[in-house]
């Protein structure tokens, strides 16, 4: 963990009453859960006891987050399994039906009704190709 500044410029110029405006704006983070060397000189002068404390207090922050990472860890483990298992469902009923119509159109023509057989045939069939066409369609575009 360390120091991150994030820093915003902002610059206007307007011709025709000749105004101009600047912005500038920078924004500091210290994430350390430990204060500087010269800091923790300046604070022992203040208490002796302080550097114990602060060292216990950032030992305590450090364990909180690592618990929290974990704990992050473990739901996006957690919903990749499900979105897994949910997927494989899908694959496997979706297997099943075109068993179900392909048995349906053959049973059909095995009862010598080619038109129904037709219309279920074509349906599996489309149904092959729109998945194929669509799939990965709702998944976003990412940069190499």
């Amino acid at each position: 963990m360390s120091k991150h500044s994030i820093s915003t410029r902002e610059t206007q110029v307007d011709i025709g009453n000749t105004v101009g405006k600047q912005v500038e704006q920078t924004v500091s983070v210290d994430d350390l859960s430990l204060p500087t060397a010269q800091e923790l000189e300046a604070y022992q002068k203040i208490n002796p006891n302080i550097v114990e404390f602060l060292l216990e207090t950032s030992r305590k922050e450090q364990e909180h987050r690592h618990k929290t990472e974990d704990k992050k860890m473990e739901i996006i483990r957690y919903s990749e399994h499900k979105n897994g298992r949910m997927n494989w469902w899908g694959m496997f009923f979706a297997f099943l039906s075109l068993v179900v119509l392909m048995g349906l159109c053959a049973f059909a023509l095995y009862l010598d009704r080619p038109w129904f057989a037709g219309a279920f045939g074509v349906t599996a069939v489309v149904s092959i190709i729109s998945v194929f066409v669509g799939a990965g369609k709702d998944i976003p575009n990412k940069k190499q």
